[in-house]
């Protein structure tokens, strides 16, 4: 009998059709892929960086921005602290436009603290693949919440083709050999909508709010939120909501005041400053509809490459529209939002797996594009078997 990860899959799908199995499957079936696919090519390939002293070899999959995540959580496990002067060579890594300057002269992390604090355990454990081996569970679990709103609408068959779709031929991939925030940002923004959408307020807004911990451009996603509370009419729904919310922003404010004296300045507000390079408020400055136009169509990074699936999803609004308004609304929100935030970014093409910035837009539009699927499986099906589906005499629904 066959033990490969797929007939296993298969076996655990057959034994439990409508219940864990499924995810189970999805487990078995993406993680080897992504290893096979993205994870072991790239463990060949060191990641070499020229320092002003010579090459510094960093592991492939810190590539940007990583390694200063990777920084701060070696400055907790190694002092004690958040000050990264001594947590990174200085003399590879440039300090203008990377880490922020507190109120006492501290270098400290420009980048949101959540992703290098939850991963924490894993590099005290295994160091730096321990932080390889936290984003591949936490993209696992973004590609088990794509199957579970697909299956909100779908049958489970072609939610879970959804899930593979969406995890074997978007950005997805490719930031399976990353150490990524935003796979991190996303969990967090869609496990909160998913518990929005259960009526579990308090955990959703639990899940919000630490998204904001993730990226502080999540906070935009709290409005469409707290719309859809209130628009459910449950007012003590909103205050479990508000209650989820509060420690999270609570406890960015404290920090925010202890490094800089306010607790609306964030270290976006005092980045080390570049020559040349605005600050990141002022770096939303690219005329509107020409920054999207650019952001959809790019040949490289656009939204149309590194998620082709969405355009399967365009159509597919108008199914979820009709299954259920409400959903849809906040779905296509939330969509919308956050490309709309990062239209006129100048910043966003810094990215080395297609348009990073807008993966949680992307992952919103599993449903829409589950339904559309559905649709054209109902049709295929229709096609290959037109007696059964009308209910023709001799046929299996007559």
């Amino acid at each position: 009998m066959s033990c490969t990860p797929g007939a296993l899959a298969r076996r655990l799908v057959i034994a439990d059709g409508h219940g864990r199995g499924w995810f189970i499957a999805l487990f078995l079936s993406v993680i080897p892929s992504l290893w096979m696919i993205q994870v072991r090519p790239g463990l060949a390939a060191p990641f070499r960086v020229m320092g002003m002293h010579g090459p510094v070899t960093i592991p492939s999959y810190l590539p940007g921005d990583c390694v200063l995540y990777r920084a701060a959580a070696a400055s907790l496990l190694a002092d004690g602290d958040l000050d990264l002067r001594n947590n990174v060579d200085w003399t590879v890594v440039r300090a203008e436009g990377n880490v922020a300057v507190s109120q006492n002269g501290a270098w400290v992390p420009k980048h949101p603290l959540l992703l290098p604090i939850l991963a924490l355990p894993l590099f005290a454990v295994a160091g730096d693949p321990g932080l390889l081996a936290f984003n591949l569970m936490e993209l696992a679990l973004l590609d088990g919440l794509v199957l579970w709103l697909a299956m909100r609408f779908v049958r489970p068959g072609v939610a879970f083709a959804t899930a593979l779709l969406f995890a074997l031929t978007t950005l997805l991939r490719p930031l399976a050999y990353n150490f990524s925030p935003d796979v991190l940002s996303s969990v967090l923004v869609v496990g909160g909508i998913a518990a929005l959408l259960e009526r579990r307020f308090a955990w959703s807004g639990l899940l919000l709010g630490l998204s904001v911990a993730a990226k502080w451009t999540n906070v935009a996603f709290l409005v469409p939120t707290a719309v859809a509370v209130v628009a459910s009419g449950r007012w003590r729904g909103l205050a479990r909501f508000a209650t989820g919310v509060a420690p999270a922003l609570l406890a960015l404010a404290c920090l925010n005041w202890h490094w800089f004296g306010s607790p609306l300045v964030t270290p976006y507000d005092r980045v080390l400053p570049a020559a040349g390079d605005p600050a990141i408020r002022d770096a939303f400055d690219v005329p509107f509809w020409r920054g999207l136009w650019a952001q959809l169509t790019d040949p490289r990074l656009g939204l149309v490459v590194s998620a082709p699936p969405v355009l399967i999803a365009v159509p597919g609004f108008a199914f979820l529209w009709r299954r259920s308004r409400s959903e849809a609304l906040l779905l296509l929100s939330c969509v919308v939002l956050q490309i709309v935030i990062f239209a006129p970014y100048r910043y966003w093409s810094a990215s080395v797996a297609g348009h990073r910035f807008l993966l949680t837009a992307i992952v919103l539009c599993a449903p829409a594009a589950a339904l559309e699927l559905e649709r054209f499986a109902d049709a295929l099906h229709r096609r290959r078997h037109p007696a059964a589906c009308t209910g023709a005499p001799g046929s299996s629904a007559a």
